[in-house]
């Protein structure tokens, strides 16, 4: 059964909302595997602004680990690409992807989830969700689409 991404709340805040009330607590995201049952398989993983240690447990819930900045045995990048294809590590590279982008694919390979799609990038422009999306058609060949998903409908008369 493949993944799930999903968001966790950390307890600190963006340089850009430092000085907001009510405060906005930083959210990142993170790569979930699933079990036959359909639970969350727990795991531990850093936040991506702050570097504090999260058990999460479930969707979207987490507990934060007190003084375990970083772990060195949670699962970075750097572990990920040994067990991708170099051109994907490259192309994920040049596009900047956190550590639950490199997991997802992992995961999809693994698995052999052909074909999959995950969204690189996403912009809002004038209303409209403008992504880029790396398609995953088999354990060696990926395609790159972009897309306008319009969230504006159109009344008729």
């Amino acid at each position: 059964m493949i993944g799930t991404s999903h968001t966790v709340e950390c307890h600190c805040v963006l340089p850009l909302y430092k000085n907001k009330t009510p405060i906005q607590y930083h959210k990142f995201v993170v790569y979930s595997k699933v079990n036959e049952k359909g639970n969350i398989v727990p795991k531990y993983s850093n936040c991506n602004n702050c570097g504090i240690t999260h058990f999460v447990y479930e969707l979207c819930k987490s507990e934060i680990k007190i003084g375990k900045e970083d772990l060195p045995t949670i699962r970075k990048i750097e572990d990920i690409k040994f067990s991708l294809p170099e051109r994907l590590v490259n192309f994920l590279e040049s596009y900047n992807q956190e550590v639950y982008i490199y997991e997802k694919i992992e995961d999809i390979i693994n698995q052999s989830v052909f074909p999959s799609s995950i969204i690189l990038k996403r912009e809002i422009i004038d209303e409209a969700h403008h992504v880029k999306i790396l398609n995953i058609n088999s354990e060696k060949n990926f395609t790159v689409t972009s897309e306008v998903i319009n969230t504006i409908i159109q009344g008729g008369s």
